[in-house]
């Protein structure tokens, strides 16, 4: 979840101490040799950097360790994000990126002496973050006056809502200004009972209101850039948007305004229900048309009757997005890089979903919004058809221990999975489809599925490792 927090952090040791504390968060118990193999150190350093993290522990949160290994115990109700704002304090790579994001021209003498460092270990970090930020298009730029962010203000600001929004709701790097998320969650309160009605995913949204705001209020103006100002939605929406950024004391201009409805719009959920003055088909019946097209189009390969699922209507959605501006939706992009890979193995049904999309969004580089149709298309199918594996569970136990457990598996996989108890004399009545898998917690006989193992008294880590091997069917 923090990853991206991580790659910014430049220091050698701190960036290991981090990932020492991510293991222990991951792991209810792990082994000493464990850690020092998994981050290619040695166990006379683990143990050094145990103590390290145990003095800078916060109440609540203790390291306990004895011959099975090293666990980390929260005693309290706390948030794992009260562990990182011990150590990110203490990178010289996250204070640059922070003073950065106050300011866009950085006095360099002055971070110097407030961090405790010299020009030349300075520009050696900055070289590292660099290497980071290289697919956001943006770089930090340090000379001796002064340290600045290079490049469009919109990747800027995308690079810091990746970075900051696993934070939001504890408003890391937003401490220092009088920003009240109070507004931002009022104002969809007060639209949830109006006719724009929308179901819009929170802090994903408040967390651009918190950047663009910082951003304004440091004089970092978005580069201007082409918008239909008749669009229906901006039309809709422009409005209260520029109201609710007043309540900051931030008046938008034209360029800020329309940024504001695309970072608002791009919070919407999908599966949505709108209100009555948003009729989406009426307002956009072309890409209304190629969103049917191209429901029509996945229905056909995957074989599916998907008039039971919102398909049609949240592929509208996505055309909708880059519909409204087809240069922001490619800058946004660059906020999941991951979502950016090739699909090699979809090119010829890739093919198909591009000549239709084609007619109303051109883009120079489809590959993300491919991604994202394909994220749609699997949640649909799994709509429409909800099995997609099964789980044999052979289990040799008290049985109403073993009815418990049956129960409890089932809960869990929910309706992706379909559990089913056999014994063992069944096993060679069984036809095995690709998927399925055998879970047991006796030895078996080879077979043609896998076979996962787990205790009469199933630990964390069997039933993750369980839940993983089904989730992996998503992806």
């Amino acid at each position: 979840m923090y990853s991206m927090l991580k790659k910014m952090i430049t220091e050698k040791d701190l960036w290991r101490q981090i990932s020492l504390l991510e293991l222990l968060l991951n792991h209810p118990q792990i082994t000493a040799k464990e850690i020092a193999q998994q981050l290619k150190t040695t166990e006379r350093t683990v143990f050094s950097d145990l103590q390290l993290i145990r003095e800078q522990l916060p109440a609540g949160w203790q390291i306990s360790a004895d011959s099975q290994g090293i666990q980390l115990i929260l005693t309290e109700n706390q948030l794992a994000n009260q562990l990182w704002d011990l150590f990110l304090p203490q990178s010289i790579s996250i204070q640059l990126i922070k003073a950065l994001f106050f300011e866009k021209e950085l006095a360099t003498s002055k971070f110097l002496a407030e961090n405790g460092v010299s020009l030349e270990t300075l520009k050696r970090h900055t070289s590292k973050i660099n290497r980071q930020l290289k697919p956001y298009e943006i770089k930090i730029k340090v000379s001796a006056k002064t340290a600045e962010l290079i490049g469009n203000e919109s990747a800027v600001r995308i690079f810091f809502h990746r970075l900051l929004l696993p934070f939001t709701h504890n408003n890391y790097f937003f401490e220092e200004y009088s920003i009240h998320k109070e507004h931002y969650f009022d104002y969809l309160k007060k639209l949830n009972r109006s006719p724009l009605a929308v179901d819009t995913e929170q802090i994903f949204g408040v967390c651009w209101f918190f950047i663009n705001t910082i951003r304004v209020k440091a004089n970092c103006p978005i580069d201007e850039f082409k918008f239909n100002q008749a669009d229906f939605l901006y039309q809709q929406y422009q409005t209260s948007l520029a109201a609710l950024y007043q309540l900051e004391g931030i008046y938008l201009q034209e360029a800020e305004r329309f940024f504001a409805f695309f970072c608002f719009l791009e919070s919407w959920n999908y599966n949505n229900s709108f209100g009555a003055a948003l009729d989406l088909t009426q307002a956009y019946p072309k890409l209304s048309k190629v969103a049917e097209q191209l429901a029509s189009e996945i229905a056909q390969r995957q074989q599916l009757d998907f008039q039971e699922t919102q398909l049609t209507e949240n592929l509208l959605l996505l055309l909708l997005k880059y519909n409204e501006s087809t240069w922001l939706s490619e800058q946004f992009q660059l906020e999941y890089q991951e979502l950016l890979a090739e699909r090699k193995e979809h090119a010829a049904s890739d093919q198909k979903l591009l000549a239709l999309i084609d007619s109303v969004v051109h883009l120079d580089n489809p590959l993300y919004l491919l991604n994202l149709i394909s994220l749609l298309e699997q949640q649909a199918v799994f709509a429409a058809r909800p099995q997609v594996m099964t789980l044999y569970f052979i289990f040799q136990g008290e049985p109403a221990w073993k009815a418990f457990l049956q129960q409890e598996l089932a809960d869990a996989f929910g309706r992706r999975v379909k559990l089913v108890s056999v014994e063992i004399s069944q096993l060679t009545e069984l036809k095995f489809n690709e998927n399925d898998i055998v879970v047991s917690n006796f030895p078996l006989a080879p077979l043609a599925v896998e076979v996962i193992y787990i205790s009469s008294l199933p630990t964390k880590n069997e039933l993750r490792q369980l839940t993983e091997l089904t989730w992996q069917h998503y992806l």
